[in-house]
């Protein structure tokens, strides 16, 4: 289960509103300033995400209690992988299929990089349905 700490900032009839901030994992690594990775991961440390949760267990909770929030491991990499390979796919099918119909180059290219357009619509319009599932949303583990 990937976990992190949220703080409630609305309770209604659609559910529970949590926020977390963005951390940066570069303060416990050991690398420190070696690594090229700080300067990027620091770019959005502090920014904030509002988002609902789901209450499965219908814990009682008020604004501003401090909560932990998480999503299944499993669920995260079936996303991630739908997400970046439904796309790399489309490109290098479009390569494939381009080149055994014998394209030229310059066909090849637009051909390959239309095919990953479509795969960046299937994965936008996809989406809607595949992750409107409670397994794919993050879920309100328990009041700090």
């Amino acid at each position: 289960m990937i976990q992190e700490n949220g703080k409630v900032v609305d309770v209604n009839s659609q559910g529970v509103w949590v926020e977390t901030v963005k951390q940066s994992a570069c303060a416990s690594c050991a690398a420190k300033n070696g690594c090229g990775q700080k300067l990027l991961a620091s770019v959005g440390q502090g920014k904030r995400f509002i988002f609902r949760v789901n209450n499965p267990d219908n814990l009682s909770v008020i604004t501003d209690d401090d909560v932990l929030i998480g999503i299944e491991e499993g669920a995260f990499l079936k996303a991630t992988v739908f997400m970046y390979l439904i796309p790399l796919i489309g490109l290098f099918a479009g390569a494939v299929i381009s080149d055994a119909l014998g394209f030229s180059e310059g066909w090849m290219i637009l051909i390959s990089f239309s095919s990953l357009l479509v795969g960046f619509l299937l994965v936008r319009f996809g989406s809607y349905s595949l992750f409107r599932s409670y397994k794919y949303q993050p879920t309100l583990m328990k009041v700090i």
